[in-house]
């Protein structure tokens, strides 16, 4: 398991050349352990311009990205924090999210015990749950240090910067085509115009080109040359025609209805997606989620052995990344299809490399409530864990009970997941769509990429109507990496 050091000076005077040498010193008689300075000199001043725009998640990606490159599992990786002495409000801020990006320990290096900059950075990084704190002379910085290095690492958590970062470098290992059918629509250019740039993906807009161009142009953007934008005509969709019929003519498809189908964009990007033309589809700023999904699941459709579909959405808190499912497809669900949103969102978090504790949520924890709805959780528990024993999850749980270990430990006392769950699995479509807007629109710098659509044979997501033009860019690199 990696562990990070975060090493913060808080008085200029203190020599941090020698502190991170001897510091690194003590770290490799645990293990193999580097230094990683992300924010000296020229990085601080862009990462700074960065948080005063109001881009603070920016620069910390940025560092997340550096930071995965250099590297590995089972290391100590010792930081060098930023200095306070020419911005200390920036640098302070910053060192704030560095260590919520790395999930890292903090070592404050003081002089003065009783310094009030001490004081205050002690106070604010503890409210972010920063685990290490030493204060004093170099020698105590190193025991203190070398006492954490002798027990047993806790489990890192994924973190936004983190995961934002390793979506970005996980699409780009493979560029996949992703068809865009709201392709003259101001966000969704913008979008494609970053993914293009960042080779995120290989976008291809569906819309009028000349639109498109005066959209972009009233935004100062500008196409790419290889950006592909192709014209939703009916001659463009009259190719599709026998396969649409073919596919549904036992309910009832005919070639007139197959031709005014295909007139509307997401029907013609789902009949590209169905060729193979293009490997992925991402729709839903504008047209409904049921305009997104009602074409693939009828031409598309489910993966072998999967009878039904669900979502996740990746709620990227600031410290860590949750998985919450299903917010966005299935209205009421019962026991069997709970179930089966539970091991799809086991699945997902596992794919996407984040630990998988799934939450079968309630509105009780374990046997104190009863009635109809804990009993659906109930059963789909039971059948979970017939049908996937593999799967580590507990229920019925509240929320806290769930997420925050000390109410774990009074409500469900020695349950594998209480507690610690990263997986949370809502009982229906109306609790999980309330608690996911809830927590993304209420609580402080969380970002939620998503709805990502699981069990379909090939991958279609679909956006909030609401998205901003990075939702959709991380969309765009979730559905890249699900054709991957």
């Amino acid at each position: 398991m990696k562990r990070v050091y975060l090493i913060l000076p808080v008085e200029a005077s203190i020599q941090m050349d020698s502190l991170l040498s001897k510091t690194l010193e003590t770290a490799k008689k645990y293990g193999e352990a580097i230094l990683f300075s992300p924010l000296n000199s020229e990085a601080f001043s862009k990462a700074a311009e960065l948080f005063s725009n109001g881009n603070g998640a920016v620069a910390m990606e940025q560092i997340a990205l550096d930071f995965s490159k250099i590297t590995k599992e089972d290391q100590i990786v010792i930081v060098q924090g930023a200095t306070l002495q020419n911005s200390p409000f920036v640098a302070r801020k910053l060192n704030e999210m560095l260590a919520l990006a790395l999930d890292a320990s903090v070592v404050l290096v003081s002089e003065n015990d009783s310094s009030t900059e001490l004081q205050c950075l002690n106070t604010e990084l503890q409210e972010n749950r920063v685990r290490v704190v030493a204060k004093g002379a170099e020698t105590n910085v190193l025991s203190v240090l070398e006492e954490d290095l002798k027990k047993v690492p806790n489990e890192r958590k994924i973190s936004q910067a983190e995961f934002r970062a390793s979506l970005l470098v996980k699409a780009s290992e493979k560029q996949k085509r992703i068809v865009l059918p709201e392709g003259n629509e101001p966000r969704t250019i913008e979008a494609a115009i970053l993914a293009y740039e960042r080779k995120i993906a290989i976008p291809v807009l569906l819309g009028n080109r000349k639109e498109i161009e005066e959209i972009a142009r009233a935004k100062n953007l500008t196409i790419p040359e290889g950006l592909e934008i192709l014209e939703v005509t009916e001659e463009s969709g009259k190719k599709y025609v026998p396969t649409l019929v073919e596919l549904r003519k036992a309910k009832g498809m005919t070639e007139e209805l197959a031709t005014n189908l295909l007139k509307d964009s997401v029907w013609l990007g789902t009949m590209m997606l169905k060729m193979g033309e293009v490997d992925g589809l991402v729709s839903g700023a504008v047209h409904s989620t049921a305009d997104t999904v009602r074409p693939a699941l009828q031409i598309i459709k489910t993966a072998p052995g999967v009878k039904s579909i669900s979502s996740v959405f990746f709620m990227c808190l600031p410290s860590e990344t949750l998985v919450y499912g299903d917010c966005a497809i299935t209205p009421n669900p019962d026991a069997e299809t709970l179930a089966t949103i539970a091991a799809q969102s086991n699945d997902t978090a596992k794919a996407f490399g984040l630990p998988a504790r799934v939450a079968m949520l309630s509105y009780s924890t374990g046997k104190s409530g009863k009635g109809d709805d804990v009993d659906l959780v109930v059963a789909a528990l039971e059948k979970l864990k017939t049908e996937r024993p593999d799967i580590l999850v507990d229920g019925p749980l509240q929320y806290d009970a769930a997420s925050t270990e000390s109410v774990a430990q009074k409500k469900m006392p020695g349950s594998p997941v209480a507690g610690k769950a990263t997986v949370f699995v809502f009982p229906d479509l109306n609790s999980g769509n309330i608690s996911y807007k809830a927590v993304q629109r209420s609580a402080p710098n969380v970002i939620s990429v998503g709805p990502m659509l699981q069990g379909l044979a090939k991958p279609v997501n679909d956006l909030s109507r609401g998205a901003l033009v990075e939702d959709i860019v991380y969309t765009i690199a979730l559905t890249a990496i699900q054709a991957q």
